[in-house]
Order: C-alpha cells, then sequence, then structure tokens
C-alpha cells in the first residue's frame, strides 16, 4: 500500500473517531447528570438538583429519542424543585414539632427567615435548598445532619449526652475559673477584666486529667472549646454560685462594634434560648460573701 495513502487512512479515522467522540459525549454527560438525579439521597438536596437540571439544558442538541424525552422529565423535576421550595418549610417545620412533643421536647420557631427552630437545649438553622439541618448551641454550630426530624433528633440527645455530663460541680468551675483568670491577669489587679476567649486556653489545659499531666500525648486530650465554656457559664449563673471565696464573677456585655468579629465574643443562652453576647469576665471582692 502507498504509505501516503495509509497515513491519509490513519488521518480519516483519527478525525472519525474524534467526530465520533463529540457526538457521544453529551450523552455520556447526560447519563452521568440522569444517573444523579435518580439518586435517592440527590432528592433532599433541591440546590443540586437545580444544578443538574440546568447542566442538561446546556448539552448540546442531539436528535434522538431520549432527547425527545429529557425535555418533559426535566420539566417535571423544575416543577418538583418549585413545589418542594415552597412546602418544605411549613412541612419540616410541623413533622420536627410533632417529633420534638412525642419525647416532651420544647419546640418553637425562631425565626422564618432564615428558618431557625428551638430544639431545647439547642437551635437548629434548616438549609431546605441542601435538605441538611444544622444544630447549634451559644450560635456556634455543633453538627450538621440530614434535614428529617429524626437525624436531629439523635444528634441532639448525642451532643446533650456530650455537653451536660453529671459531674459538673459549679462550686469547682468557679475555682477552675478564677484559677484561668489569674493567670490571664499576669500580674495586673484582681478586678480587671479579660476577654473570655483568652480564658480558654488556660482553661483547657486546667481541665486535662491526670492521665494527661503524666503522659500529654493527644490521645489524653480532653478537648475544651466555645461551646464548652459557654455551657458551663450558663450551669453555673442557673446553679445561682457567681459569688464564692468572698469574690463575685462578673460578665462584660460586647458592644456593637465588638459583636461584629465574633470569634471575639461568646454568646450566652438563656433557658429558652434568648440570650446576649458577652465579651469579657472579671472577679471582684463581692461586698456580700457568700459560701466558703
Amino acid at each position: 500500500m502507498n504509505p501516503d495513502s495509509t497515513s491519509e487512512v490513519l488521518s480519516a479515522l483519527r478525525d472519525a473517531q474524534k467526530r465520533l467522540t463529540d457526538i457521544a459525549r453529551p450523552f455520556k454527560d447526560a447519563e452521568r447528570l440522569l444517573k444523579e438525579l435518580s439518586d435517592p439521597r440527590t432528592r433532599r438536596n433541591l440546590k443540586k438538583i437545580g444544578v443538574s437540571l440546568s447542566r442538561l439544558r446546556a448539552l448540546p442538541p442531539v436528535q434522538t429519542e431520549l432527547t425527545a424525552e429529557l425535555g418533559p422529565l426535566i420539566e417535571t423535576l423544575e416543577a418538583f424543585v418549585q413545589e418542594q421550595e415552597r412546602s418544605r418549610p411549613l412541612y419540616f417545620g410541623r413533622s420536627l414539632r410533632e417529633a420534638a412533643e412525642a419525647q416532651q421536647i420544647a419546640f418553637s420557631v425562631l425565626t422564618s427567615e432564615p428558618p431557625e427552630y428551638r430544639l431545647a437545649p439547642f437551635s437548629v438553622g434548616a438549609d431546605f435548598r441542601k435538605g441538611r439541618a444544622e444544630l447549634r448551641y451559644a450560635r456556634l454550630a455543633l453538627c450538621e445532619v440530614d434535614l428529617d426530624p429524626e437525624s436531629l433528633l439523635k444528634a441532639r440527645l448525642k451532643m446533650l449526652e456530650a455537653l451536660d455530663t453529671k459531674d459538673f460541680c459549679p462550686e469547682r468551675f468557679f475555682d477552675r475559673l478564677l484559677e484561668a483568670y489569674r493567670r490571664v491577669l499576669e500580674g495586673r489587679s484582681m478586678g480587671e477584666r479579660v476577654n473570655l476567649v483568652d480564658l480558654l486556653p488556660e482553661l483547657a489545659f486546667l481541665g486535662q486529667s491526670e492521665r494527661f499531666r503524666k503522659d500529654p500525648i493527644r490521645d489524653h486530650y480532653q478537648p475544651y472549646g466555645r461551646v464548652r465554656l459557654a455551657w458551663d457559664l450558663a450551669r453555673l449563673r442557673r446553679s445561682g454560685s457567681l459569688s464564692r471565696k468572698g469574690l463575685r464573677l462578673g460578665l462584660g456585655t460586647a458592644t456593637m462594634s465588638t459583636t461584629r468579629k465574633k470569634e471575639g465574643v461568646l454568646f450566652l443562652e438563656d433557658e429558652t434560648g434568648r440570650g446576649q453576647y458577652y465579651l469579657s469576665l472579671c472577679f471582684a471582692p463581692d461586698p456580700t460573701p457568700q459560701g466558703a
């Protein structure tokens, strides 16, 4: 065979393969998108459905029977997304209320936009387009789960067991706060305010077990973060143990300007979930001391 003619044939074959690949690409993309849309897990994520539908509509037109079928399917799914966006907030709120009341858990709607619910002692932020919910305390995220009552109630119980420990002693926590405060003062006068978040490293260290102190490795470390501090401060206030050893614990509220930087302040809640941001803490002589 003439070498030139062989080269021409190979070139023609490569061109044909490329054209076939270009023709087949929309089918492969359509197959992948349809597989995503048919996955039951995708049904919860309205945002993901919308993205997949937009990509389906953007595929190059290929005249096949499948193309004719896709149009009505896309329209049906778009109508499903619109209907779910309208109905999900009402249905979810009602379902969560019924599930909470069945377990005698206090429930209320905090805000409608953005949607937030009270699932005592926590709050729930709902993302209806993604089909996800965030469990929160002190306006801090605890965990994220699927947007359904059963998942939220399981997460609530798990977080409650982790935070509401039975070994909490108000007097010991007061003393631990006082020791952390003295360390942060670094020689300054008692009564001066220190930022709450500056206490966290000292509180974390003071709360470690004897096992950690003897062998300070990661496996022996017990975390102590912002959520735990907010939780323990709320328990201390509820116990009425803000005075001890002739000293009274005082909390300094955050100003409008300081609350803009959420990493520097701490939101303290009451039993209803209401509260305010605090910036600082101090220990000062109590004019009417109580306790030992």
